[in-house]
């Protein structure tokens, strides 16, 4: 199986579980020769220094990932934090939120939005599983191919074409595909429709889901109502040879519903003993995104260039969550005596504009090289507006804007080369790029009436790989990345003021002096086979300088006129701090022992911690890692897979440990006929009640974690009609 080109530049390494053993057969040499994008140019897996997950349609198809909170369950290195429906966040070799720069189609997916960069109220996982046809996430700094925000690494979705349901000659094709997943207990459908008239080839995917948030152990959560709908269409006309130009639309909607509206009432909550009522509760939040791309590309070969890339293209995503609330009110101690209507909106938007363009040239049969030039505008807005009603009423009617509206203007202009020497059996890969950025609030003013700065900045980037073939069996490789970001605008530009409670208030003052993030990323490698066994080892070293942080910059405490304590109030802001390292190692192994039986195991372990302070980060998993056997004869194909984790000790003092664990999963995939075929799976089979520690990172030690475990076990399945 070829993997499709994907319009990124990643230099990696495949994860173990794409390589074979040349003594296993035809099949596994052909793997052999997987083909990814390297400095934006095609070339064989195997000759890529660095690292790199790779998932497959094939593998979200057997082992039924319905949400990105699945996609790398068993990708050592790689997490996705965050429920179905919930706000998500991919986090790379310990590091995410928008330090990990994510793009589909060649576009720069939205950016997220959240206290510390943490993505907690609008995520990134605005995405329709069911249309990729693969994932791959390039781990370590990346900025030299593609700018800022690939500080960490870079995730890049590829969406299905037209060509992957027509067979040469086939002029109309396409499938059905229906299931369940029990996880979250959602049902789904997904027609697909493939033309072909002449040279010209069109896509039309639809999906619809409806199900519920994900539960836990126990099933104590009331889950929200979650419906999702996604619309891609591709259109593609051939010029002749591999020339083509093709336009796309991608859109999709996700809807939430529930009986709760926490974020609204958690502070009357606390005054039920004083007449305080909550009678009636509701929330829904509503994610959308709009995509549309203009592509060409050329394999014409012309005195600059012998493949050539341009793109047009906008995104448009935005969030829309509304909270209400009804308090019955009765409280004499504070001559409280009403029926209020309470509504909390928040609305949170960004629009991306873009040209992108990469091209290579071969120079000789040593020598190539590879540059572009990428222009990006990004258009942001958070707001909030707070609304009380009392006997028809208003009450309150406060609208806020969390961070100014702002526009960040990229400009980046990249060059790489790939050099081989000693007959290929060195390869080395220097890169370099120059960025420019410009984050203008145009014209906004502080609450003290002087005007949020301008924020530009210049950035060069660099990064260098090799790798050396020992023998036909084994490669070594090592590579030097940097990486940087841009000061994300919600933390530079944010100026928020929380009204007193009982006892605390707290302002967070705009910071629009911030340097941008950088990291250094060392990576050395060792991959091969020995007969029919496949490995890769890694060990890793990133230190990320510059890092933000929320920094508390004074305390004050207020007393009532009858000198008792009133409440505390202090005051934050966002800062750089001196740098922040994670460190690691990743393993992997497949035991080939047949053509249809075959052993797997992989392990990943990071540590990190804050340089100046000496404290634990809260994004690291403990050791962790996933073992398991296939099986795969004729139509039948079938997996068992552990997934582990040791106990985590590495925290903070006064933060929760989790113990160990592993869980098993099995999934079935067999083919009923030719056009039909059936996929099954059951995670966590035992029914073991179990906490992965990024689900309660950072909470208090005597917290009781297992409000947050994951679901016990649950069944799926699909099938799906091909014509």
């Amino acid at each position: 199986m070829k993997l499709r080109p994907i319009a990124a530049a990643i230099l990696g390494l495949a994860s173990v579980a794409n390589l074979h053993a040349e003594t296993s057969g035809s099949a596994a040499n052909s793997d052999l020769e997987l083909i990814v994008v390297s400095g934006r140019a095609e070339k064989p897996l195997k000759d890529v220094a660095g690292s790199v997950s790779v998932v497959t349609n094939e593998d979200i198809e057997q082992l039924q990932l319905n949400d990105m909170n699945q996609l790398f369950q068993y990708e050592p290195g790689v997490e996705v934090t965050g429920a179905a429906g919930s706000a998500q966040n991919i986090l790379v070799r310990g590091m995410g939120g928008d330090r990990v720069l994510i793009i589909k189609d060649g576009m720069r997916v939205n950016e997220g939005y959240g206290a510390n960069g943490k993505n907690d109220i609008v995520g990134r996982g605005f995405i329709e599983i069911d249309t990729l046809k693969q994932v791959e996430v390039a781990k370590g700094a990346a900025s030299s191919l593609y700018g800022s925000d690939a500080l960490a690494g870079i995730v890049v979705f590829t969406t299905k074409d037209a060509s992957d349901y027509l067979e040469d000659g086939e002029q109309f094709g396409g499938a059905i595909k229906t299931g369940y997943t029990g996880i979250t207990n959602q049902s789904h459908i997904s027609p697909t429709l493939a033309l072909r008239t002449g040279n010209f080839e069109q896509l039309l995917h639809t999906t619809f889901r409806d199900g519920e948030e994900q539960q836990n152990f126990d099933e104590s959560q009331a889950p929200f109502e979650i419906e999702s709908k996604s619309l891609l269409y591709k259109a593609k006309y051939n010029l002749g040879g591999e020339d083509f130009v093709s336009f796309s639309i991608d859109h999709w909607n996700q809807e939430s519903t529930g009986d709760s509206a926490d974020g609204l009432l958690h502070y009357f909550r606390g005054l039920a003993d004083y007449g305080y009522n909550v009678v009636k509760e509701e929330s829904i939040s509503d994610k959308e995104v709009r995509a549309y791309q203009l592509r060409y590309h050329s394999e014409t070969p012309s005195a600059v260039f012998d493949q050539l890339n341009i793109s047009l293209y906008k995104n448009e995503s935005e969030q829309q969550d509304e909270q209400y609330g009804q308090l019955d009110i009765n409280a004499p101690m504070f001559g409280v005596f009403e029926i209020r209507d309470m509504w909390e909106t928040g609305l949170y938007s960004q629009d991306t504009i873009g040209f992108l363009s990469n091209a290579s040239k071969t120079l000789s049969e040593t020598h190539t090289l590879g540059y572009g030039l990428d222009l990006e505008k990004t258009e942001s807005r958070r707001t909030l507006l707070q609304y009380r009603e009392v006997a028809g009423t208003s009450t309150m009617n406060i609208p806020t804007e969390k961070f100014p509206e702002n526009a960040v203007s990229r400009a980046g202009l990249f060059l790489n080369d790939e050099m081989t020497f000693a007959n290929g059996q060195l390869i080395v890969t220097p890169g370099v790029r120059y960025d420019w950025y410009e984050m203008d609030p145009d014209g906004a003013e502080k609450a003290d009436g002087t005007p949020f700065a301008t924020i530009e900045e210049s950035n060069l980037s660099f990064n260098l790989g090799a790798l050396y073939k020992i023998n036909s069996r084994l490669s070594a490789f090592i590579q030097y990345g940097q990486g940087f970001k841009v000061p994300a605008y919600d933390l530079a530009y944010i100026e928020h003021y929380k009204q007193p409670t009982s006892t605390y208030a707290y302002e967070v003052l705009p910071a629009d002096d911030l340097s941008p993030e950088t990291s250094d990323s060392f990576e050395l490698g060792l991959r091969g086979h020995l007969g029919p066994i496949a490995f890769s080892a890694a060990a890793f070293y990133t230190e990320y300088d510059d890092f933000l942080q929320t920094e508390l910059i004074d305390s004050e405490t207020f007393f009532n006129n009858d000198g008792s304590f009133s409440h505390v109030f202090e005051q934050y802001q966002y800062q750089n701090i001196d740098s922040v390292t994670i460190k690691g190692v990743e393993l992997s192994a497949n035991w080939y022992l047949s053509p249809a039986f075959e052993l797997f195991a992989n392990a990943s372990y990071q540590r990190g911690e804050n340089d100046t302070t000496g404290e634990y980060l809260t994004s690291i998993n403990p050791l962790s890692g996933v073992v398991g056997a296939s099986y795969t004869v004729a139509q039948l194909s079938s997996q068992v897979l552990v997934r582990w984790a040791d106990r985590m000790e590495h925290v903070n003092e006064g933060e929760t440990r989790t113990p160990g664990y592993g869980s098993v999963d099995w999934s079935l995939s067999y083919q009923l006929m030719e056009q039909m075929s059936l996929n099954l799976a059951v995670n966590n089979l035992l029914d073991k009640e179990y906490v992965p520690y990024l689900n309660v990172a950072g909470w208090d030690e005597d917290s009781d974690i297992y409000v947050n475990s994951a679901p016990g076990r649950t069944f799926s399945a699909s099938i799906k009609y091909d014509f």
